[in-house]
């Protein structure tokens, strides 16, 4: 696609934002017509692709049916196994920053006979899993006690039942406390901790909490803990913009970026790319189709998180995170003189790795 045309897209685009959600009749023609032009071809056209997954969550916003619902098409359809095994195993992003995060969690481990692991959102236990694989190199280790954090019953139980089954696998007893609720929600100081060495980890979990105070109130309380290391994967963006043309850009330009990266992951076909893609549109429609009470998917810059952090006496302890030389697909790995390790693509600094204590 030339230059020009991606520049109409947004172009076309960024004008109906300015004006949402107040649209004539005339509007709601252009848009619809605008929407069509983009429908043809978006299974190959990134940005089509993105600009309809826009026009969807803009139809949410403003409660309105002149264009349909009919974008989640069938072709894009991939299983839930296959999609996930692409974000951990493809995607950069995910791929790496985990990687790091599970590396530097490994090595603040080190020389601990009993190390107690606190997982915000620990989801299914994936990523304790993995890090319970880099453990079984740690010669002194003789108890990994986890603490899970999960508002979703079930994935709780998942991750209950994935993380106990590695004992009599691994060189080290496993304990497991499942802790039902939001971070939000949390006493971490009344957590029963063991051992020499407390961990707290925290990937891609604290932009749910939904005020600024809830999330300087958690991370005070997880200071609380005193923790060895206090690790967050976070993406790098301002979706917690309350004026909507704002936090439209910002969208844009996020998820413009991610779907170029995605466009570069090698050995995996279009189908599988666009159903990635249409992953992410989950996201776009919470952050643009939604009023602001119901907003789930509230990012927030890197800076942010520091600052919060430091307001609760932590130090940052970035020393611990150490990148890859190359990620792929054109994402750049740098250190950043505010204190987080960055995923950058182009001009985009997309997803922040942030280590303190």
């Amino acid at each position: 696609m030339s230059q020009t045309i991606q520049r109409n897209i947004y172009g076309t685009l960024n004008d109906f934002m300015k004006t949402a959600p107040v649209f004539n009749s005339r509007t709601k023609q252009e848009i619809e017509s605008f929407f069509a032009y983009c429908k043809e071809g978006m299974d190959t056209d990134s940005e089509k692709l993105l600009a309809t997954l826009f026009i969807k969550a803009l139809n949410k916003k403003i409660n309105s049916e002149f264009i349909g619902e009919n974008i989640y098409l069938g072709q894009f359809d991939i299983s839930q196994i296959q999609l996930f095994n692409i974000l951990i195993e493809k995607f950069p992003f995910v791929k790496f920053s985990q990687h790091i995060t599970n590396s530097a969690i490994a090595e603040e481990m080190q020389g601990a006979e009993e190390v107690t692991l606190v997982d915000i959102g620990i989801g299914q236990g994936t990523q304790v899993m993995n890090i319970i694989g880099l453990s079984e190199k740690l010669p002194q280790l003789r108890k990994l006690h986890v603490v899970g954090i999960e508002p979703f019953a079930e994935a709780l139980e998942k991750a209950e039942e994935n993380i106990l089954a590695f004992n009599g696998k691994v060189p080290f007893q496993i304990e497991f406390t499942a802790l039902h609720d939001f971070a939000e929600n949390v006493d971490f100081a009344a957590i029963k901790t063991t051992g020499e060495k407390t961990i707290v980890n925290a990937s891609l979990a604290l932009h749910h909490i939904q005020s600024d105070k809830q999330r300087l109130d958690t991370i005070a309380r997880v200071k609380k803990m005193n923790p060895n290391a206090f690790l967050l994967i976070e993406p790098n963006v301002d979706h917690y913009e309350p004026e909507f043309h704002r936090r439209f850009q910002n969208c844009y330009s996020h998820f413009y970026h991610i779907f170029q990266v995605i466009d570069r992951i090698e050995h995996i076909g279009n189908a599988d790319k666009n159903a990635l893609k249409l992953f992410f549109g989950r996201e776009i429609e919470d952050i643009i189709g939604k009023e602001e009470k119901d907003r789930f998917e509230k990012h927030e810059p890197a800076t942010q998180w520091i600052k919060r952090l430091k307001a609760s006496n932590f130090s940052i302890k970035n020393d611990l995170l150490k990148s890859p030389v190359e990620a792929g697909c054109g994402v750049e790995i740098n250190c950043f003189q505010e204190g987080f390790l960055g995923f950058r693509f182009k001009e985009e600094t997309v997803l922040a790795v942030i280590c303190a204590n």
